[in-house]
């Protein structure tokens, strides 16, 4: 059976300048936090990799924006590397660096494809980071300089704005389990940076109308009993709700405000949490969680070997604990594959945010790709797309109003702790010769995104 999407559907990848640029101490860039982190820890990251050559976008831009032209792209969503204009977080800007987002903007559009542009991947500039980083009200005010910077000097150009993407995960892992750049353990901590990045979206979208990208991991109880029930909905709150309400309504769910007053967790912060309504609501879903009760401890684990018998462990002491599903089918790297909660997840944000244009801004699948006699047959990541494709069909069929479809990620990059190894790209990367190769999935995504129909598997 064949599926239509509109003629008007956007089409691409994503990727996000640290990951991609390389270039990280040239033409005036500065240092981003997470230079600093490979460089302090090298065991945290898997084989120690580092994003100081990443996959040289920087260099190799004009050769990048053929290939997404190539493999029918429409759009491109792609982060400024705030380092790269603001070295030190504020104050002098680089003009070397706008030129080169300027040139890169430029040439898209000559192709057709409409950039999507998101101002914050979780490069901030590394002496913001030695002030406080997002738990400084300071850095908030830098944000605004350097999105009001990007906004005058690009926006002429740019139609789709991203401010922050995704502030649980950066959160999450930054202040709660410490894999993550500043590498905390603390809860007071972490909410307060949450607070600061959403304050910072907010008010960058009252200078220029913006999106942001959630990532969103709805949860499901373990077993039907009242107690797991209790905890999948209280991870819920937690690890969505408190993001997506604050970006709809700008408030906090009242359940979690008052329990975490009770903690003393509330954050105080010069900066007020304000309501404006973003442009679009960028979608980031690889997988779903499911809870159980009686977490006896809180414990962090993320696998990042790609060894299928290594499972990813998170746990909150007394509020609930992510188990795997024992009839859920996983990557090697333990995130688990379920499309059709994107279709549900899809329909749920409509709900929350009638009237707002929805984007799926990432989705996609970590493989130890092969090339192997020229080619990289990649078929388990079209399996992977094409499902998640209906799933996203099926939710606009229901009335959820999804504009785009950007697969994570245009070619294999730095994956954070993950290093090189994990690959989700459209394109596969030589590690020693930065030679781009077109997998199986390029060519088939290439195919959907110019006829707009799909076979439905």
């Amino acid at each position: 059976m064949k599926i239509t999407f509109p003629n008007d559907f956007h089409w691409g990848s994503a990727t996000a300048a640290l990951q991609v640029e390389g270039a990280t101490d040239i033409d005036g860039r500065g240092a981003s936090v997470w230079d600093e982190f490979c460089a302090r820890n090298p065991a945290k990251i898997f084989q120690a990799a580092t994003p100081e050559r990443a996959c040289e976008h920087y260099y190799r831009w004009e050769e990048d924006v053929e290939w997404m032209a190539t493999l029918g792209h429409t759009s491109y969503r792609f982060s400024i590397s705030w380092p790269r204009l603001f070295p030190d977080g504020k104050g002098a800007l680089n003009s070397r660096g706008v030129d080169f987002y300027s040139r890169l903007i430029d040439r898209l559009l000559q192709h057709g494809i409409e950039p999507n542009v998101t101002l914050y991947h979780w490069d901030i500039p590394l002496p913001l980071a030695q002030q406080g980083g997002w738990e400084n009200s300071e850095t908030v005010s830098a944000f605004l300089e350097y999105a009001d910077t990007c906004y005058r000097l690009l926006g002429d150009r740019v139609k789709l704005w991203s401010t922050i993407n995704e502030p649980a995960w950066t959160t999450l892992n930054g202040y709660l389990t410490g894999l993550h750049p500043p590498g905390k353990t603390d809860r007071k901590a972490a909410l307060l940076a949450a607070h600061h990045l959403l304050v910072a979206h907010h008010e960058a979208c009252a200078i220029t109308p913006s999106g942001i990208a959630l990532n969103l991991s709805p949860v499901y109880p373990a077993t039907s009993s009242q107690a797991d029930t209790e905890a999948a909905r209280r991870a819920d709150l937690i690890l969505n709700e408190w993001f997506l309400e604050a970006v709809i309504r700008g408030s906090y769910p009242n359940e979690l405000v008052k329990l975490y007053d009770t903690l003393g967790l509330m954050p105080e912060s010069p900066w007020p949490l304000r309501r404006t309504e973003p442009s679009f609501l960028g979608i980031n879903y690889y997988y779903p969680h499911h809870a159980r009760a009686g977490a006896a401890g809180t414990t962090f684990h993320i696998n990042n070997t790609g060894n299928p018998q290594e499972d990813c462990k998170f746990s909150l002491e007394g509020c609930f604990e992510l188990v795997k599903n024992p009839k859920g089918r996983y990557t090697d790297w333990a995130w688990e594959i379920d499309p059709e909660t994107l279709t549900t997840l899809l329909q749920r944000v409509a709900r929350q945010a009638p009237g707002i244009d929805l984007y799926v801004t990432e989705n996609g699948i970590g493989l130890p790709d092969r090339l192997e006699n020229g080619e990289v047959d990649d078929q388990p990541r079209i399996d992977f797309v094409s499902q998640h494709l209906v799933a996203v069909h099926q939710a606009m069929e229901n009335g959820a109003p999804v504009k785009g479809y950007y697969m994570w990620s245009l070619m294999d990059n730095f994956s954070w702790i993950n290093g090189y190894k994990k690959r989700y790209g459209f394109l596969y990367i030589d590690r020693e010769t930065m030679k781009r190769t077109p997998k199986k999935s390029a060519h088939w995504f290439a195919d959907i995104a110019r006829s707009g129909c799909l076979n439905s598997p």
